[in-house]
């Protein structure tokens, strides 16, 4: 088992992580050039270093770290929106499969290590209820329009994958908080 710091460490980096995913702000200078105020590539370096971090406690989450990597890589396309729009269909999917599968993996293992650490309770049951809603949100977004493309449809979808986001931020802060909690004497 690993330390009580690298939890907490491991378990701040991941909230970090997706702290700077969920907040995407944008400076528009006309139509072709976008300055990334908060760039996306940032939060995938810190889900990196926090499934780097814990790894030693789960090894599965070794296997995510290339993964974070190749997310991170693509999320540079950010600064170049005309390479984003140009990239084929089929790597878009891919990308979104494999943010799916980091989502849901990342957080499965955070949350076991999270029972191993503070034992079956309310905080580790929220987590999993947050890894299930941000992979369903994330899937419905992904997937809205291919059964029908309303516009009021993707507005409603985006609230709600924003507030599953909110909830997972959440519940990865609390977490880290009461990891460091138990660390202190």
């Amino acid at each position: 088992m690993t330390e009580q710091a690298d939890l907490f460490t491991g378990a701040r980096r991941v909230f970090w992580g997706y702290f700077f995913l969920l907040l995407d702000f944008n400076l528009n200078l006309g139509s072709d050039v976008t300055i990334p105020l908060l760039p996306n590539f940032v939060g995938w370096i810190f889900l990196w270093r926090g499934a780097d971090i814990l790894s030693s406690a789960r090894p599965s989450l070794g296997l995510l770290k290339p993964f974070c990597t190749a997310l991170g890589v693509c999320a540079l396309t950010q600064f170049v929106p005309a390479l984003e729009a140009a990239a084929p269909g089929w790597l878009t999917l891919l990308l979104s499969v494999i943010s799916l599968y980091t989502d849901f993996q990342l957080l499965t293992d955070l949350a076991a290590l999270a029972q191993e650490a503070l034992g079956e309770g309310r905080r580790v049951k929220r987590l999993r209820t947050a890894r299930t809603l941000i992979v369903a949100a994330k899937t419905a977004l992904y997937c809205y329009d291919l059964v029908v493309s309303l516009n009021a449809l993707a507005v409603v979808l985006m609230a709600v994958s924003f507030c599953v986001q909110v909830f997972l931020l959440f519940q990865l802060w609390g977490l880290s908080r009461d990891l460091e909690k138990q660390q202190s004497p």
